[in-house]
């Protein structure tokens, strides 16, 4: 008798101990996104990281995403409008930048869009370089650019479309 008693409190003990972990999760899971949004990848990762058990972090994830306040897509396009709008990045570039917050290949492919979607960011990068880049000959300039907007991942096509429209023909390879 007494070793059911022990063997219920401790099948109790166990339950609760279940549930205030979730709660834990859930309230931790809501303090990260009061800072930003973030993927289903990085939610896993972060709460897995602050010591949740797997089961209590997909549970938690899971309800997460049900409710809607993790949704990937919605996630990838800020993150799109961000990788081109302020850091002046092209396709690859912003490809490569989804890929590090999480984000699945097959939502990327469909945010991404054409080449000529990242014409305007490369435009501005351009323009904000050239003007602290004034005493420089033209050769040296192009390569710099060239240089800076393959970095970023702008293609060839881009590269070449922009240098022109500043009157800098294309690096020749």
């Amino acid at each position: 008798m007494l070793k059911l008693k022990k063997t219920r409190a401790a099948a109790n003990s166990r339950s609760r101990d279940f549930e205030d972990s979730r709660s834990n999760a859930l309230k931790c899971a809501f303090r990260l996104l009061g800072y930003r949004d973030r993927s289903e990848k990085e939610m896993y990762e972060k709460l897995i990281q602050k010591g949740f058990s797997e089961k209590v972090v997909l549970e938690t994830v899971g309800y997460l995403n049900d409710k809607g306040f993790i949704d990937d897509r919605r996630f990838a396009e800020i993150l799109r409008k961000d990788a081109v709008d302020r850091k002046h990045l092209g396709k690859r570039g912003t490809r490569s930048y989804l890929m590090n917050k999480g984000i699945a290949v097959d939502i990327a492919e469909d945010i991404l869009g054409d080449d000529d979607d990242y014409l305007d960011a490369a435009k501005s990068f351009v323009e904000k370089k050239l003007r602290n880049m004034k005493n420089i000959d033209e050769d040296a300039l192009k390569r710099r650019l060239w240089g800076m907007l393959s970095r970023r991942g702008f293609s060839y096509d881009t590269i070449k479309e922009v240098l022109k429209s500043f009157d800098l023909k294309e690096e020749e390879k």
